[in-house]
């Protein structure tokens, strides 16, 4: 929108200023020669059109991914202890985690 806004602006100055040179207006600036007073116009409609035909570039933003964890079944089948041994659930010091063990009975 704003460079809308000052592409007009700016086709609106360029016009009012060609307009004295074109029809003989002799008036505190008078340039004299062969009425020259096209180039500015020219370039800053160049500039304007080249504004134009190139938008300001679209950031795209990656895609976020989110994966999540898999998941784990552990099917545990009960086996009896062989004779003299019994399962005892303990904590192992080492990984602060909980195991089922094979003790020997006393």
């Amino acid at each position: 929108m704003k460079k809308v806004l000052l592409a007009l602006s700016l086709v609106l100055l360029a016009g009012s200023a060609s307009a004295h040179g074109f029809y003989g207006y002799h008036g505190c600036c008078y340039r004299g020669g062969y009425g020259g007073g096209w180039v500015a116009p020219a370039i800053i409609g160049g500039v304007i059109g080249y504004e134009i035909a190139h938008p300001a570039p679209v950031v795209v933003q990656p895609p976020v991914i989110v994966q999540q964890p898999p998941v784990v079944v552990q099917q545990s089948t009960y086996q009896a202890p062989p004779p003299g041994y019994h399962w005892q659930d303990m904590i192992d010091p080492q990984t602060n985690t909980h195991k089922i063990v094979l003790v020997p009975n006393q």
